[in-house]
């Protein structure tokens, strides 16, 4: 049975999830979507799409969203979120509670791009979830998977001079988990998981190459600056593989 993480600490992980949320990951991950997707208003489900910032930026470059999550306070947030938007961006996102593993019966199904990001990491078993996603969208439709990297997991740790836990992470000791038990992944096992339910991998992006491992408020004079350089690193090899998360966009063949 899968269980999801999240489910009993709600309560502290909405606000701690929200209150730590960074503008720098949705500019990266919004800016590699509407690379891949088509110009012309599409179909997206965001499953576990929580307080609705990624779906609200997608609204607003035309998309239609619905956002799939069972927690009322994150979508509670999202609401408050989308009463600050225009009718035209509000009017193009919806909210629907309930369990992502059953979206397909809440909201239908032949949508051209399902998002899944920052939620495998809650549930024991990556499988049913990325099968359920890949039923989601028509033949040709996209998959967009965002998971902490398992591969960089010291990396945070040392560069906050956590010296025995980096040490622990590497010698396969200590799994980070700050606030829940948590799972990271790597590429080529969800990749691996993709494929076998029919998906193939477009493309992946490295997200949080340099910002993410940092414990300090930065001090950012020009954000612009600081999306185009994460922006080239996580597109480029050896840089995107020691990022925080990596994003893969998958297309359903």
């Amino acid at each position: 049975m899968t269980v999801n993480f999240w489910a009993s600490h709600a309560t502290a992980l909405a606000d701690a999830y929200v209150r730590g949320a960074s503008s720098i990951r949705f500019e990266l991950v919004t800016r590699a979507l509407l690379m891949h997707m088509p110009p012309d208003p599409q179909r997206v489900v965001d499953v576990g799409g929580g307080f609705g910032l990624q779906a609200i930026q997608l609204a607003r470059a035309g998309h239609s969203v619905v956002v799939v999550d069972f927690d009322p306070k994150m979508l509670a947030i999202a609401q408050d979120k989308l009463s600050s938007e225009t009718q035209e961006v509000s009017s193009r996102v919806g909210l629907v509670l309930g369990n992502g593993e059953e979206a397909a019966r809440l909201v239908g199904t032949n949508f051209d791009l399902v998002c899944c990001h920052s939620v495998l990491m809650y549930q024991n078993d990556s499988a049913p979830m990325l099968s359920g996603l890949v039923d989601l969208v028509h033949e040709g439709g996209l998959i967009s998977v965002l998971c902490v990297n398992r591969e960089s997991s010291a990396m945070r740790s040392g560069l906050q001079g956590r010296w025995r836990e980096a040490a622990a992470i590497l010698e396969g000791r200590y799994v980070d988990s700050q606030y829940v038990p948590s799972r990271e992944h790597t590429r080529e096992e969800v990749t691996k998981i993709l494929e076998a339910v029919g998906a193939k991998v477009r493309e992946w992006y490295g997200v949080g190459v340099f910002t993410d491992h940092l414990s300090e408020k930065l001090k950012i004079e020009d954000p612009e600056e600081v999306y185009q350089v994460e922006w080239l690193a996580g597109n480029q090899d050896p840089y995107r593989q020691v990022a925080r998360c990596f994003h893969i966009i998958a297309e359903r063949t």
